[in-house]
Formats: C-alpha cells, structure tokens, sequence
C-alpha cells in the first residue's frame, strides 16, 4: 500500500524526494525491497561496499520498470580517482542503470581519507568528471565521524550529506548541520533508532516517534531507515504520512528518553 509521506527538495539539488527513505544492505530479496517501494517512498540509499556489491545487484532487480519515478543515492570506499571510477562503473552495472542520482563518498571518517579523496587526482575529481559525463547528477559524502564531515561539507563541494543522528545523539546539530545550512546541502539521516537499539527498553516510544523527531529539525530534509523488518517500515511511511515532526513538548520527552539511553551506553 503506498502512503502519502511528505516531500521536500533535497538542499540545492532541486531532487523532490520523500522524507522516509530506504537504506541498504539489509534487505536480501529484491521482493523485500519492492515491498518497501510501494510504500510510497521514492528514495534509495546502497553503496558498493555492502553485502559485498549484491545489494546494489538486488536493489536494481527491485526497481526495474520503476527506475525514472526512483532517486537512487550509492557510494564509493575508494579515495584515489583511478578506484573511484572502478567502483563508479560497477554500481551502474550492478544497479543496471545509466546515471546515478547521488554518488557519495563512503566513509570520510579521517583526516587522511578526506585529505586524500578532496586532492587532485583524488575521488572527488573524478565524480566531479563523471558528473561532466552525465553519469551522475549529485555529489555526496556520508561519514560517522561528525567533525571530520563538517570538515568536508564546509568546502562548499557536496550538495548532500548523510550522517546519523537521533534523540540521544545531537552532535550534528552544532556540526554538520551548521556547515549544511551555510551551502544549502541536503541533509540525510541515517540511525535514527541507531539500529533499533533505541527500542530496548520496555518504556520505549513507537518506532515512528524517532524518525519524526529527526524530521522535526529545520535543517533535516529525509531520513532513510534500513529494512531489518518490513511491516515496521510500512508502519512509519504510514505514521509519516499522518504526521512528519513532533511537538516542542514530545521532543523534550524524547530527548529525555535519549539521554538516559546514551548513559545505559545503547548506542
């Protein structure tokens, strides 16, 4: 059943895109991912790295017949451009596609891998060319490191980020979000119940209370959430579409549920 979940425009890329999304690597069956599709969302997240390439090969089973209705976002490990291109020209083989929508830099954790793939003859340079070729659209880069990432966004070079960020874990908001605002850089989020660990507690909140606490930030364009369980996917797209963002007086509640799951140390 596919719900009606809010859009909005991807920071600068003008992409209009659902404010859920899928996240990869979880899902082992082109069915599975169909199935989260026709929830009505129309954003992908997979990299080259996952599952060893099969999720992209999966994933581009998934969409086939449905690839122009579809915003498709993978990624590069590789740092060096020869690499780069190498893994670029797999993921559109593996995905059976001509273009890639968003092709992010994976994992700019450290100074040295940032240093690297932004130099000449880097990673970057060569998305930069590919982007020249039309084989893709936007430039990204995803990390677990906030500060490294702000590093980067604050060069003005990428038109999306994906970092993770939720109720217990509010570093980005003085990070990367900042630098995001300053160049109208889209914001993804990933880990907004950091990997269904928020739920642990017998008091949790509903799983859709996390994905609209994320969403209620003003600098938060979607959040992707991966497919460990179907149905509650096809909970929040439905929860979404009812509601996006949450009360000043929700978010306290979840906040504070978040703080005291940070010091039981369940992230």
């Amino acid at each position: 059943m596919a719900y009606e979940i809010p859009k909005t425009v991807l920071g600068r890329t003008g992409l209009m895109v659902t404010r859920l999304g899928i996240g990869g690597a979880y899902c082992e069956s082109a069915e599975g991912y169909r199935k989260a599709i026709d929830a009505g969302v129309n954003y992908i997240d997979t990299a080259r790295a996952y599952n060893n390439g099969e999720d992209e090969k999966i994933i581009g089973a998934a969409i086939k017949g449905k690839r122009d209705a579809l915003v498709l976002a993978t990624k590069t490990q590789a740092r060096d451009a020869d690499n780069a291109r190498k893994e670029l020209e797999e993921s559109l083989r593996a995905l059976d596609i001509d273009y890639i929508d968003v092709y992010q830099l994976h994992h700019l954790n450290t100074e040295a891998g940032r240093v690297q793939a932004l130099a000449p003859g880097g990673a970057l340079e060569m998305v930069q060319k590919a982007r020249e070729e039309g084989l893709v659209r936007f430039i990204g880069l995803t990390g677990h490191d906030w500060f490294q990432v702000q590093e980067a966004v604050d060069t003005g070079l990428f038109d999306t980020v994906l970092c993770w960020y939720n109720c217990a874990m509010k570093i980005p908001e003085k990070t990367v979000f900042h630098a995001a605002d300053k160049h109208d850089t889209g914001v993804v989020i990933m880990n907004a119940s950091r990997n269904d660990r928020l739920y642990d507690a017998s008091d949790a909140p509903p799983p859709e209370a996390f994905y609209r606490y994320v969403l209620s930030h003003k600098s938060v364009d979607l959040t992707i959430m991966g497919l460990r369980d179907i149905e509650r996917f096809h909970r929040v797209a439905e929860a979404l579409s009812e509601q996006e963002s949450l009360t000043s007086e929700a978010k306290t509640g979840l906040e504070t549920y978040g703080a005291r799951m940070f010091q039981k140390g369940k992230l």
